[in-house]
Parts: structure tokens; sequence; C-alpha cells
């Protein structure tokens, strides 16, 4: 089978709340510090939880390949709460995760694309994303695909290393 060979996203809805956890606890088991969540709040959650996190306000895609759930992005078009607003053309990706055995298959470019056609649709053409200073694979990925450094950083709390904001237009990145 060649690379990406049989792939396709799935937009995940209430009904998929179990193979959501079951990526969710996946990528907070692995790799934990690369993401916002608290890995014990996560299982702890019961299946309405699960359900209302699929509700909204994030768009959540998973790359699949023969039902198996590969990875997976959201897409949080709007903040998290009033409070929390982001500008009226961006939208920001959260939560990419691929499975270490199905990397190199094409999957990150594959959700990307995805939340960058999601993107365009709702009417928010600018992507931005936040990635651990530390996690040199995933700014690499990054910086290849064509998004940019805008220069904001968030210390971590209770950590030496920082949010690293990047940005894309999301046509770009549709054409890369």
């Amino acid at each position: 089978m060649s690379a990406g060979e049989g792939l396709f996203l799935h937009r995940v809805v209430p009904e998929d709340w179990a193979s959501h956890r079951a990526l969710r606890l996946d990528m907070l088991e692995a790799d934990p510090g690369a993401f916002w969540a608290d890995p014990h709040e996560a299982r702890a959650r019961d299946e309405e939880t699960w359900r209302e996190e699929i509700r909204g306000p994030r768009v959540h895609l998973q790359a699949r390949r023969s039902g198996e759930v590969l990875g997976g992005i959201a897409l949080l078009p709007e903040g998290y709460t009033p409070e929390q607003a982001i500008p009226e053309d961006r939208a920001h990706i959260v939560s990419l995760w691929v499975r270490p055995e199905a990397r190199g298959l094409g999957v990150s470019r594959l959700l990307l694309a995805g939340v960058a056609q999601l993107a365009l649709e709702l009417g928010r053409p600018c992507l931005h994303l936040d990635v651990d200073s530390d996690n040199t694979a995933a700014q690499s990925l990054y910086l290849h695909l064509g998004f940019t450094a805008t220069g904001a950083r968030d210390p971590r709390e209770g950590r030496e290393s920082s949010w690293v904001e990047y940005a894309i237009d999301a046509a770009r990145l549709l054409l890369g």
C-alpha cells in the first residue's frame, strides 16, 4: 500500500464519542506535554461529556483508513467562551495528533487540509495554532507546510517551555 492510500477524513459527530475518546486518551497518554488537556480529567469524563465536547465549539476531524482512526485534529472557529473571542477572519487549529505507527503516511497533511477547507467554508481564512517550544518535530512540520511564527509566545505554567504561535492562510495550506 502506498503512502496515504485509503486515507479519508471523517467529521466527528456525537455518535463517534467512543472513537474520539480513544484517540484523545491515546494522544494524552503518548504526548501529555503537547496539549492543553489534563489526562486525568479526560479519563474521568463520562459519555455525555465526550458527546458535548464533540458538539462544539470545536469541529473535530479524524483521519481514518479501513475504519481505523489514525489521527485527529480540531478547528476552533470561535473562542471557547465569549471572553476568549477570536477575530472574525481567524480560526484556531488544536489537537493535531497522529498515531506513531501512522506517521509518515500523509495523515497530518490530510488533517490540516481538512481544517483549511473547513475554515474557508466558515469564512475564517487565517489559521493559527500553538505548539510547545520544545516540540521541534511539530515545528518542522508546520514550517515545511508554510506556517510562519507570529512572534507570540506564552510561557507554560509549571514548565520551562512556551507555547509558540504559528499562522498560515488556509488557501495556501490547501495549495501545499
